[in-house]
């Protein structure tokens, strides 16, 4: 009875078990970033990519290029492509670009790694203000042995740590500001630090309003001290989702007069040709990008033995693969272009056609030089152009060869 009695007194008497505020609010934040990014459905957006590159010993970043891709978010996954190509492919995004500085991973991959996983340990910092809003601020850091990161330079390549903080609203526990820095970096990989920023705004995709990424800030920095630097811009954000629609109403009536329709015929371009361009979309460095999509039209009839195989008006598409400037005494801006689409009433096919001159006649003070094509894709076309106006205008003539796949 006494033995009961001790035990009844303290069970009064104990005090009720403290929860930690701080691990509340963390678990509630968590739980509205999970019901966000696992309820988004499939969607894509424009992304622009500014890559400026920073040499040693100097603080002016100069502008290297500017990219432009379709980014898709499909089942958890980043997928890529070429702006109006019309569908995504499982590659990486190195096999897209192919060459300078560009990561993934800032679309939706590193919030689902800090939000949707057990492996980041958490800090609460504080709160900081922006615009006369309050935002609890976080930090939090992925030993190696839980990271997923991959960092890559050539042929080098390694799994490594990582850290950085993140900002949310207060009032409604929306993600603001997420950073993600790396820079225990083993020493067979010639980089000495990353960082991606990454800032968030909710918008409308399908039926609902979510949190998506409206631009992130990606730098990485050398051995020798060199930094290049991806200013990126994310818009023009939609669903993306194969539609089905069902009709019930009474099929319209049938038209016996009307003409039958016309199936287009594939072309098989025979080798050999000459085409002569006009270029219908400008291209300019500092305005157009890597990836934007290319019209020209065929400038006069093409012939073989004597009858007409491309009409007058045919309607060439492509895109763009390279804008770079240079300095040798003087500015020199590279165009690289691709044409791979060819259309005209009753036909269209692919096109596989080589770069063999340009016109400057709409470029009286500009010097042309058609330059040698890479020897992996033989259908680019590169322009380097040096002088006082260095872009493609309207209207400017360019001659291409036919060649087989």
């Amino acid at each position: 009875m006494l033995l009961l009695a001790a035990l009844t007194l303290t069970a009064q008497e104990a005090p009720e078990p403290k929860i930690d505020a701080d691990l509340l609010r963390l678990a509630r934040i968590k739980v509205h970033m999970g019901a966000n990014l696992q309820g988004l459905p499939n969607y894509t957006c424009t992304q622009t990519i500014e890559r400026s590159r920073r040499l040693p010993r100097s603080r002016r970043f100069e502008l290297q290029d500017t990219l432009r891709l379709e980014v898709a978010l499909v089942e958890g996954k980043e997928l890529f492509s070429w702006p109006g190509s019309g569908r995504f492919e499982d590659k990486e995004m190195r096999d897209l670009v192919g060459n300078g500085t560009f990561g993934n991973g800032n679309f939706a991959i590193h919030a689902r790694s800090v939000f949707l996983s057990n492996a980041p340990r958490f800090s609460y910092e504080g709160i900081v203000e922006e615009n006369g809003r309050k935002l609890f601020q976080y930090s939090y850091d992925v030993p190696q042995m839980l990271s997923g990161y991959r960092i890559r330079s050539g042929d080098a390549e390694a799994i490594v740590a990582y850290h950085g903080t993140f900002q949310v609203d207060a009032r409604t526990l929306d993600l603001v500001e997420l950073d993600v820095i790396t820079d225990e970096i083993p020493p067979h990989v010639p980089i000495s630090r990353t960082s991606s920023l990454m800032r968030y705004l909710r918008l409308p995709i399908g039926s609902g309003d979510f949190l998506l990424p409206l631009s992130s800030l990606l730098t990485v920095a050398d051995m020798l001290g060199g930094e290049s630097r991806n200013q990126i811009q994310f818009n023009n954000c939609r669903q993306y989702a194969t539609e089905s629609v069902i009709s019930f109403a009474d099929p319209p009536p049938e038209v016996t007069d009307a003409p039958p329709p016309v199936i287009p015929r594939k072309l098989e371009l025979p080798e050999g040709l000459s085409l002569d361009l006009r270029l219908e979309t400008p291209v300019k460095f500092g305005s157009s990008a890597i990836g934007d999509p290319l019209t020209a039209t065929v400038a006069s009839n093409v012939k073989r033995q004597g009858e007409i195989v491309v009409p007058k008006g045919a309607v060439v598409k492509g895109r763009v693969t390279r804008i770079q400037k240079t300095f040798f005494r003087t500015e020199i801006i590279t165009f690289g272009l691709i044409f791979d689409e060819i259309t005209f009433p009753g036909a269209y096919g692919e096109l596989h056609a080589r770069l063999e001159d340009a016109g400057p006649s709409i470029l009286p003070n500009a010097r042309v030089v058609v330059m040698e094509p890479p020897a992996e894709d033989m259908d680019q076309g590169t322009i380097s152009l040096r002088g006082n106006r260095l872009e493609l205008g309207k209207g400017f003539r360019m001659l291409w060869r036919t060649q087989s796949k």
